[in-house]
């Protein structure tokens, strides 16, 4: 039960939301969560103010930490929704499911999971869905949307020859064989259920393998992929068992064989079982015939830094790289243990490799989160550059006692800007945001001019000129419109400020 005061704080920023006034409901909710870190519904309606503001990364974490307290078909649908904005379709997948699980009469749900195994490539998987969505809504008396999710389905067949991801399944739980299933070949399926166990679903996957080992109980790959899955769930002996009746079927040095003991190694990684996994992976790399895989190094670069292994993590990802050196993901492990090793420069070299890789292969959304990760850590590491000795400009006017002078930001459009030497924050508007074409690269909560708390987004400017003084890599809070646009101290810590009559003088040092 929450207490008296966090009930009336919720109700007030629940008032905020509801006439626009996000920005104020934030700091209320994060106080309500302070006091009340079990509070779900907290998390939730602040998962929900994040998303409105474009935060959707931390909406996912709201949203995350709603659901472990308090898992609700609406909150797992809720998720699903940003994970599918984000085109993260195997987390919309494996959302919508849960949300389904909870309670199969959620229209929604079906027809969102309809709509990711859709773009996931699931014809058949996305019509099934539609259908029950349809059913959900006829039911509900819901015939405009019933229509609609009738009109997908006819679109989906009209598009391109269908293909299942997964195996149909009678009421009763048996399985019952699709007809791409019975001309599919034992790896074909496996192939198909692989994309079910990527994507998270754990359960369903083995399921599916379940049935296939019914049928051929000594297939290696199923029996891989299931101990694989028995990892993941936890099962330790029943994975064990599995990679062991696996390894039976080939000779060790095979290449069905390596297959097995890799997969070993990654049972072993996921289990937290660091010393056995770099001894499988160890073993492979040194008994390769040909060329190692770049895949060995990278598996072996995980299992080191489970232990903590920095260097040798570096290591192993760096020869992972020299033979696969297109490989995006590869940099940015790389980069990750130079900054945990404090190499800075080095990480942001990788990290911006990865992000033009990343590109180049049509991954704008982990692009853009390289691209986030490089700015972080910049934002971390330069100190702000002083490039003038200072000089005088005229004072143009007062605002509360505090000078106003003219600047010019990134070179393109002047301001009349108030500076506050005391102020810890510098502040424009959404307005010369957008004149300036600037990019966010965080969020923080700052005091705006009057005293108002808010949670604002963070840009970067390239420079800040006034008169013969120039401030070059100045982060500012953009703020709504009406705020008062100020240059503080964190744009000014390279000087002293003096006023004297109409002139204001910047001293270095």
């Amino acid at each position: 039960m929450a207490s008296e005061t966090a009930a009336q704080n919720f109700e007030r920023a629940l008032k905020l939301i509801k006439v626009e006034r996000v920005f104020e409901a934030v700091p209320l909710l994060d106080q309500i969560i302070q006091a009340e870190p079990d509070w779900a519904e907290a998390y939730v309606q602040r998962a929900r103010v994040r998303k409105r503001l474009g935060d959707r990364e931390r909406a996912i974490a709201d949203y995350s930490k709603a659901i472990k307290l308090a898992p609700t078909a609406q909150t797992y649908l809720a998720r699903a929704l940003l994970w599918l904005e984000m085109e993260q379709l195997k987390g919309a997948i494996a959302d919508s499911r849960q949300a389904i699980a909870l309670n199969p009469e959620l229209a929604g749900g079906h027809r969102l999971l309809a709509k990711a195994l859709e773009r996931f490539g699931d014809g058949l998987g996305a019509i099934a869905a539609y259908k029950q969505a349809a059913r959900c809504y006829i039911e509900a008396g819901d015939k405009e949307n019933a229509q609609k999710c009738i009109e997908a389905i006819s679109q989906i067949k009209a598009a391109s020859p269908l293909q299942s991801l997964q195996p149909e399944a009678e009421s009763t739980g048996a399985h019952q064989q699709t007809d791409s299933e019975q001309s599919a070949t034992p790896d074909d399926y496996v192939q198909r259920v692989q994309a079910r166990y990527e994507a998270g679903e754990y359960a369903a996957a083995k399921k599916d393998l379940d049935w296939l080992l019914s049928v051929n109980p000594n297939h290696a790959k199923a029996l891989c992929l299931r101990g694989l899955i028995q990892a993941r769930l936890g099962n330790r002996a029943a994975a064990v068992a599995d990679l062991a009746l696996a390894g039976k079927q080939h000779a060790a040095d095979s290449v069905e064989g390596r297959a097995v003991r890799f997969a070993r190694g990654q049972m072993r990684l996921i289990l937290n079982d660091g010393y056995g996994a770099i001894e499988e992976f160890s073993a492979l790399i040194d008994s390769a015939a040909e060329q190692t895989e770049a895949r060995l190094f990278m598996e072996r670069g995980h299992s080191y830094r489970l232990m903590n292994n920095l260097d040798q993590a570096f290591k192993d990802y760096s020869n992972a790289i020299a033979l696969d050196a297109d490989n995006p993901l590869l940099y940015e492990l790389r980069a990750e243990m130079q900054q945990s090793m404090g190499a800075s420069e080095s990480a942001i070299e990788d990290f911006q490799k990865a992000a033009t890789l990343w590109l180049d292969v049509g991954n704008w959304q982990k692009h853009q989160q390289v691209v986030e990760a490089v700015r972080s850590l910049r934002q971390k590491k330069e100190p702000r550059k002083v490039t003038a000795t200072g000089g005088s400009v005229p004072i143009k006017s007062y605002h509360r006692q505090l000078p106003v002078v003219e600047v010019l930001l990134d070179g393109i459009a002047k301001y009349d800007v108030v500076i506050d030497r005391n102020a810890p924050n510098s502040i424009i508007t959404q307005q010369m945001a957008n004149q300036l074409n600037l990019n966010l690269v965080s969020y923080r909560y700052v005091y705006l001019a009057d005293g108002t708390p808010m949670e604002l987004s963070i840009a970067r400017l390239r420079s800040v000129v006034i008169g013969e003084t120039i401030v070059t890599d100045v982060y500012v809070a953009i703020a709504p419109d009406h705020a008062t646009v100020v240059l503080g101290k964190d744009c000014f810590s390279g000087y002293s400020i003096r006023i004297s009559g109409n002139e204001i003088t910047f001293l270095r040092g």
